[in-house]
């Protein structure tokens, strides 16, 4: 277990004196006059930025993280339908579709997150929706409905946000019913790759006391390569939403909010595209891929395929309750009980172009995934003179089928494995922060801790081709994390902070283990501890804010998937890789230049140190470790110029903006390690809105909007773990120029 505090060794005091130049250079950059503000024009000022971080609403400025927030006219503007569109825009904060579905996505904050996405392992980055927790990768790249504000929190949340949230966590927040108007909209987009759009809401009084809301989306898009072969094109989207929201204002001080979600997604699979010349490997089907050397490092419009390309079929449907109650004027309590139910089929062809093999089966495997997730939260909010604090009770369970058909040595029909889970976890937490008045109310002193207990368990059933066996895991696990924050206003517009923060990640097995005994064993919980300096500040009058953290994180156990059968690359289970360390910073900036027009510039550093340079399973193969994390960029910026001016009818808006991420590695170790290559993406969005067309009640918005406008060839990520079957190296691209318009009306 790693201790709440510790001493770095003479190694690790070398490493940050290699370090320090690059980040004292963003800590000086909090003093470089943000103090002296000259005078500005009166009323001239950014607006506040209101944040839910910390399970309260607070100014984005007093909130001891470092946080980012995207509202809905910046998602709208931008064109925002998903997490992963949001990725080159946050840096340190990076997302990829996994390499067989489209839907199931990886979340990494800060170079922390789950690599190998599978249901008896979490992830690191804890994903929530209005404050339910989202259990599994699969299918989490769901469109958000309605949504009022994204937040990304960098670095562990170990007391508010539990044991998953080691690299950080992303709160997506919806809007929900209002009682005190009626309201409807609309928007159509259409757009290249044959994309169209819909999205409806509905918002209806019931009386004084009662509204509901009826949010319906739907999103089609041809694929981003062409398949002139059978089936769909590769990465298509096909998708519905229904979002139906109920509000009861029970009393004077109590509200009931309940929400029905059911949403389908009939994606198709990713494109993995073969780099390398197959007549170069000594793979099992190596003749039979289909290859071309203009292939390399450049993105395909269109393929042949050999057998038909299937879509998936994903079922999401979730029942949320939120009951708030004031207690009074200085106490809430909250509940958040939460169902969710995913059924999902997802076909995978990692070698799409392949011809067949022996027996005439494609190179095909198919995952069919059952998973439900019950939790339930209660909160309580308080405050006096001098205090502030949250404690809660949490529970969470999970139970989860899994079958597996791989189709490259038997089929599709061959080797089956499947794999049942059932989990919980409980967790009891608390934070509190003093402010006396004695010390003139610039002093904040925090501390909380969370203490949970999780038990897993797993059954497995191997079939067919590989070694046929069944297992079982069962294993309990238990932590404590605390935290402790000092914070100090230098004045009314500048503060900074100090805080040490830790995490924790459960243990488990991995439903791909290669042996009876491996699978029973399974791997240990992962830990972390955070030191982190902040700052945030406005100057010039308001019309400027800069924010900045400097951080070094400890972590232990850092679950590794590794080759654990001496023959099948499929054959994998996780081994702890201690003694990592990662140092880095970042920093916001947001300055209005004048009048409607605002700058916007973020930028992120990562340092990541892995502390062993080999792991050896028990089967004896060894496996080498890369000298960096996975998906941790070194260097990541993003900036972006808005501006909005008022016209004789609606108003004028106009948006550029550019972001970047160094190449990153794609795995821990060096079997199934690729180097996804830096890339930068420039996108642009110009609006009307607030057109008023003569007695037509309502408002009408225009906007024409653009991503990857100079047709970069990127990747989302990339892999070398075909190479037994004769693809070197394969890598997903991402989507190509896209361009649409949008027609929204509000009434």
């Amino acid at each position: 277990m790693l201790a709440f505090t510790s001493h770095l060794s003479e190694k690790k005091n070398m490493a940050l004196d290699k370090r320090k130049p690059a980040l004292l250079a963003l800590a000086v950059i909090a003093d470089s006059g943000l103090s002296t503000a000259p005078a500005v024009a009166q009323g001239l000022a950014l607006e506040e930025v209101i944040v839910t971080a910390q399970r309260r609403s607070q100014s984005l400025q007093d909130v001891p993280i470092s946080v980012v927030a995207m509202d809905q006219q910046v998602l709208e503007m931008r064109a925002i339908d998903e997490i992963e569109d949001i990725s080159l825009d946050i840096p340190n904060f990076t997302v990829n579709t996994f390499p067989s579905d489209s839907t199931t996505i990886r979340l990494f904050i800060r170079g922390i997150g789950q690599n190998d996405a599978q249901i008896t392992q979490d992830p690191s980055a804890a994903l929530y929706l209005d404050g339910v927790y989202i259990g599994t990768s699969v299918a989490a790249g769901f469109e958000g409905v309605d949504v009022q504000r994204i937040e990304v929190l960098r670095g562990p949340q170990g007391t508010l946000y539990g044991r998953n949230a080691t690299g950080g966590a992303v709160n997506i927040i919806t809007r929900r019913a209002d009682v005190e108007r009626v309201e409807f909209s609309q928007g159509f987009s259409a757009g290249n790759l044959d994309k169209l759009q819909s999205k409806s809401m509905l918002n209806l009084p019931l009386g004084e006391r009662v509204a509901a809301k009826l949010n319906y989306n739907y999103t089609r898009r041809d694929g981003i390569v062409e398949n002139t072969g059978p089936g769909e094109d590769f990465m298509n989207e096909d998708r519905k939403t229904l979002v139906a929201d109920l509000r009861w204002l029970a009393g004077s001080d109590v509200t009931v909010d309940y929400r029905y979600e059911s949403a389908q997604l009939n994606d198709s699979e990713p494109f993995n595209q073969v780099l390398t010349d197959p007549a170069l490997s000594n793979g099992i089907v190596a003749g039979l891929i289909v290859y071309n050397d203009d292939w390399r490092r450049k993105r395909l419009d269109k393929v042949t395929s050999e057998r038909p390309i299937l879509s998936s079929d994903q079922q999401i449907d979730a029942h949320s309750l939120w009951v708030h109650w004031e207690i009074s004027d200085t106490l809430r309590l909250e509940s958040i009980s939460a169902y969710r139910d995913l059924d999902s089929f997802s076909p995978s062809d990692f070698l799409p172009t392949a011809s067949t093999i022996t027996g005439g089966a494609p190179v095909l495997g198919r995952f069919r995934t059952d998973f439900e997730q019950w939790s339930q939260e209660l909160q309580l909010q308080g405050s006096t003179r001098d205090w502030e604090y949250v404690t809660g009770l949490y529970y969470y369970q999970d139970e989860a089928f899994q079958d597996n058909t791989d189709g490259v040595t038997l089929g599709e029909g061959g080797t089956v494995t499947t794999t049942d889970t059932e989990n919980w976890s409980a967790a009891a937490y608390t934070q509190a922060s003093w402010n006396p008045g004695w010390m003139d109310r610039r002093w904040r002193f925090t501390l909380g801790g969370r203490y949970s207990v999780d038990n897993r368990k797993s059954e497995r059933n191997n079939q067919g081709a590989v070694t046929p066996f069944t297992a079982s895991y069962d294993e309990d696990f238990d932590n404590f994390n605390p935290s402790m924050v000092v914070a100090y206003d230098i004045n009314d517009d500048m503060n900074v902070y100090g805080k040490i923060e830790t995490g924790y990640k459960s243990g488990g097995t991995s439903q791909r283990s290669a042996r009876e005994d491996l699978f029973a064993a399974g791997f240990d919980e992962e830990e972390i501890v955070s030191y982190e300096l902040g700052f945030k500040g406005e100057f010039w009058g308001g019309r400027g804010r800069y924010n900045s953290a400097l951080f070094y994180m400890q972590i232990d156990g850092l679950q590794t998937s590794i080759q654990t059968d001496p023959v099948s690359p499929g054959g994998r289970d996780f081994l702890p890789l201690d003694g990592n360390e990662i140092l880095g910073a970042e920093i916001d900036l947001n300055l209005l230049l004048t009048e409607g027009l605002t700058f916007s510039f973020s930028y992120g550093y990562l340092d990541t140190e892995l502390g062993e340079t080999a792991l050896t399973a028990d089967t004896g193969l060894t496996e080498t470790v890369n000298d960096s994390m996975p998906y941790a960029p070194d260097h990541s910026a993003f900036a972006s110029l808005d501006y909005a001016r008022p016209l004789p009818l609606g108003s004028l808006g106009l948006n550029m903006n550019y972001g970047w991420q160094d190449e990153v590695s794609s795995n821990v170790v060096e079997e199934g390690n690729y180097v996804v290559g830096s890339y930068g993406l420039l996108g642009a969005a110009v609006s009307w809105s607030e057109l008023s067309l003569g007695s037509v009640p309502g408002m009408f918005r225009l906007v024409l909007w653009g991503r990857n406008l100079l047709d970069e060839e990127w990747g989302l990520s990339g892999q070398t773990a075909l190479e037994p079957l004769g693809a070197d190296e394969t890598e997903i691209f991402g989507e190509p120029r896209t361009y649409g318009l949008t027609l929204g009306y509000l009434f």
